[in-house]
């Protein structure tokens, strides 16, 4: 008999995780469908509309968009109830994914399980959700190992499964390029954060002349806004680059990124160059989950560390005047560059080659028997 998944993902990142995951699983009577995006869609893997469609930055972004948002979690359950699947695997997400789950439990016409990939971060900011997050899920696979304590405290259900970009991770720190002269910006895959990020790399770039090459790590769905931002600077100068492939072969070749938070830190480190984290949105978004924060840091290598090994410029600290001030001091300091990527690396080794996408697909498949 055929059995059935349902993939709910929103975020590129969540895609390309739920594509490392369906592609392990070779059973043929399994029929898949759901929201996804361009990785999934590899696989032929369609539904009743893409993850893009459901990705939002902050929560005023969320406000202005809640009825269509709203829409979409009803169409979603919909398809999902007449589609009847035996498991609902969703990764990230969790504002939309769970309301989706939720509205499904409540309705009671189907009898799913429902699994969940990368954890809500209930150990940074509001962690009496798991009360919540214990009545919709039947487990939580998790990334990294000091989450389980808090998701264990719930008697909630997970499994630790170690995080997929390192599945085979190879610790080259010693093939540092120390006297590079490409920077690579990385501004994120919304057109907020274009907006946000994009001036200050400007500055930055003002700033240091001609004597870098500056790379552009972007999304295809970015492109357009970030080469009007570009416009008039010298070409010979920039490289911009959507492919992934291509991406990684400049990360590897720079001497340094900064890099808005988020997936694409762990992306950095994975290439083997260092970095500076930079987090800003709009004040009223900051003042709405500031009071929720638990954690001094915003990127995972220094949550897990306790201490900053990557440095942070945060709200009113990310600017180029204090960026440049640190960056010119590493430049002329480039031990410290080396010694970023090598403390980082002993992190890394509590998450690395744990076979997860197949740990996981594995699972699921067990799940369906």
């Amino acid at each position: 008999m055929t059995k059935k998944i349902f993939i709910i993902t929103g975020e590129t990142s969540g895609d390309l995780l739920a594509y490392k995951v369906i592609k392990n699983i070779t059973t043929n009577n399994i029929e898949i469908k759901g929201i996804v995006g361009n990785n999934l869609k590899k696989l032929n893997i369609d539904g009743p509309f893409e993850s893009k469609d459901i990705t939002f930055f902050g929560i005023t972004d969320v406000i202005k968009n809640i009825f269509y948002i709203k829409k979409k979690i009803n169409l979603t359950v919909e398809y999902i109830e007449n589609f009847n699947p035996d498991i609902i695997f969703s990764v990230d997400s969790p504002d939309f994914v769970f309301q989706v789950i939720k509205k499904i439990r409540s309705n009671k016409k189907i009898k799913s399980k429902f699994f969940h990939y990368v954890a809500p971060s209930i150990w940074a900011w509001r962690e009496k959700r798991a009360n919540k997050i214990k009545k919709l899920l039947d487990k939580i696979y998790l990334l990294f190992e000091f989450e389980k304590k808090y998701f264990d405290k719930y008697s909630i259900k997970n499994y630790f499964v170690g995080h997929p970009f390192f599945e085979k991770f190879v610790n080259n720190e010693n093939n540092y390029y120390a006297d590079s002269n490409i920077i690579s910006f990385c501004p994120g895959s919304r057109q907020s954060e274009i907006k946000i990020f994009m001036p200050i790399f400007l500055e930055i770039m003002n700033s240091l002349g001609s004597k870098y090459i500056y790379h552009f790590a972007i999304t295809n769905s970015t492109n357009h806004s970030v080469q009007k931002y570009l416009n008039d600077i010298d070409k010979s100068r920039i490289i911009i680059a959507s492919d992934e492939n291509e991406k990684k072969k400049y990360f590897t070749k720079s001497l340094i990124a900064i890099a808005k938070s988020g997936t694409i830190s762990l992306d950095l480190c994975k290439s083997q160059i260092p970095f500076f984290t930079i987090y800003k949105f709009n004040w009223l978004n900051y003042f709405l989950i500031k009071p929720f924060v638990k954690v001094k840091f915003v990127n995972i290598i220094n949550i897990i560390a306790n201490k900053e090994i990557i440095p942070e410029f945060i709200q009113g600290n990310c600017n180029s005047k204090k960026i440049l001030n640190h960056l010119d001091f590493l430049l002329n300091n480039k031990n410290g560059l080396k010694k970023m990527i090598i403390d980082y690396n002993v992190i890394l080794q509590g998450f690395s080659n744990k076979d997860t996408s197949d740990k996981i697909a594995q699972d699921l498949v067990n799940n369906l028997k």
